[in-house]
This record gives C-alpha cells, structure tokens and sequence, in this order.
C-alpha cells in the first residue's frame, strides 16, 4: 500500500513536472531556438514576456541584461520552438510592441520573405522600439493639465460673459448692437430696391443712347449732311491733297530764299536793320523825356 501510494505521489510530481515545462516558464528538458536581438531600449519588457511570429506565439523572453562593453544597448535573450529558426529569411525585424493599449509588451518578429535565403546571424535582423506605455500616460497626464486649465480659462471666460463684463459680455446684454445691426439691414434692404429701380432707368437710358448713335451712325454714313460727305466724298481729301502740296511748295521757295518771304527768311539784313531802328528810337526817346523843349517847341501867336 505504501509502495503504490508513492508510485502514485511520484507519477502526480511527474505530471505537474511536465505541465510546468509545457507552459514555457522552464524550458528544461526542451531544446530551442535561441535568437539574441539587441535593442536601443526595451521600453518596459521584461523576462517571460511572449514571442510573436507573424502573430503567432512561438516562444518567450529568456533573458534581458545590458550589452557587455561601453554602450547601453540592451541584449534581449529570446527561447523560440524549435524549428522556429528556420522561418526567418532575409529582410526579417523584430519590434517591442502591444496588443492592445494597456496590455504587457511583447516580442513581435516578422519572418521577412519567404524566398529570401535563412539568416544566419541575428545582427541581421533589423530592430525598432515602440513608444513605452508610460510616456504615453506622461503624456495623457500633460494633456489632462492642459485641459483643465483650459477649462479653467473657459469658465472665467463664460462667468464674464454672462455678467456682461468685456465687449463680448455686452454684445450678449445689450440689444442696441442688435437693433443697430437690423436697422442697417432695412437700410441695406432699401438702398437695394433704389439701386434696381435706377439699374432699369439706366438700362433704358442706355438703349435709347444706342439707338440714337445707331441711327447717327446710319446717317453718317448713307446722309447728304457734312459728316456725311466728309465720310463719303472724296473732294474734301483731294482739296486737303492740293493745298498742301501748295503749301508745301511755298515753304520751299521761302527756305530758297526767294521772293521777299524768302529773303526775310534766309536774310537777316531786315532783322539787324529793324533791331538798330528801335535801339534808336529807344534813345530818342529818353532824350525827348529828359529835355522835351529842345525836340518840341508850341507857339500860339
């Protein structure tokens, strides 16, 4: 009895032995594939936390320690199901990630492509780090601030206006803005009705105007009337033609010199003789102003 009751005992711990095993907590007695990943920062995981492939679990975070030498990089150790290997190709990463927003992070791999050949080192596997949920409370809690005080503001703001203080508070109490603003709409209203009854004046003006300039045009242009034959007769261009062909023949002979337009033009004898006269007049009559008894002389007997 007591040999079967230790039999019993001991077949019970074997159970439990393996139970614990099969949960992955212990990987003892398992073989695995072990991929080392290093990572900037890790964001908050920590040991245990789940391996995801492709979404699918494959294993668990064995160990998480800092990268031996100078830098600060972190090693993260992780136990993959065997065979697990054997599916990251060429172009594979790795990310520290959550399902959800409050949920525990975890190890998300991607597998890379299919065809692409097996890796062999683990530095070739490209790493990123998702933004730890703690900086996004940090966050949450600066923006939480920014709202209250918004709030705050908003509710001081809403306390002036409804007592009227500021210009928006006695834009909310006062109707004389409002009974201002309605009186410029009827005025508006009627300033537009004048402006379409004298639109119409203008509109018939405006046609009585082209009527009338048509009918002028018709005249000018089929009339007997001066326009008329200006428009239509070529004698007024032919008269215009001669005389200043004559006139221009005149200047001519004037810039020749010829006739006595011509020698007053091109002789300045005149001019000279002309200017001398009146310098002489000029004389004589400043001598008759200074001593007049001398040039005239009145007698009555």
């Amino acid at each position: 009895m007591r040999l079967q009751v230790g039999l019993l005992v001991f077949v019970a711990f074997l159970v439990l032995m393996w139970a614990t095993f099969q949960s992955g907590r212990i990987p003892l007695f398992l073989s695995e594939d072990q991929v080392d990943l290093v990572f900037p920062s890790v964001g908050g995981l920590e040991k245990e936390a789940l391996v995801r492939l492709n979404g699918v679990p494959v294993g668990r975070v064995r160990e998480i320690g800092l990268r031996p030498g100078s830098s600060n990089e972190v090693m993260v150790t992780l136990g993959l199901k065997k065979g697990t290997r054997a599916r990251i190709h060429e172009g594979a990463s790795a990310r520290i990630t959550t399902v959800g927003f409050l949920s525990e992070l975890y190890v998300a791999l991607d597998g890379g492509d299919p065809a692409a050949p097996v890796l062999r080192d683990d530095s070739q596997i490209a790493v990123t780090v998702s933004t730890d949920p703690q900086v996004l409370f940090r966050k949450l809690e600066g923006m939480s601030d920014s709202l209250d005080i918004l709030m705050g503001n908003l509710n001081r703001a809403g306390r002036k206006l409804g007592t009227g203080q500021g210009t928006l508070g006695r834009l909310a109490s006062d109707d004389r803005l409002y009974e201002q603003m309605l009186e410029m709409s009827r005025t508006a209203s009627r300033l537009a009705a004048r402006l379409d009854e004298n639109q119409d004046r203008l509109s018939e003006r405006f046609t009585s105007l082209a009527s009338s300039l048509d009918s002028l045009s018709w005249r000018m242009q089929h009339g007997e009337g001066t326009v008329a034959r200006l428009m239509t007769s070529g004698e007024l261009h032919e008269r215009l033609s001669s005389s200043t062909a004559r006139l221009d023949s005149m200047l001519t002979v004037i810039q020749s010199g010829r006739g006595s337009l011509g020698r007053l033009y091109a002789d300045s004898t005149l001019y000279d003789d002309t200017r001398a006269l009146m310098s002489s007049m000029k004389r004589l009559m400043a001598e008759i102003e200074k001593n007049p008894k001398k040039y005239l002389k009145f007698s009555i007997f």
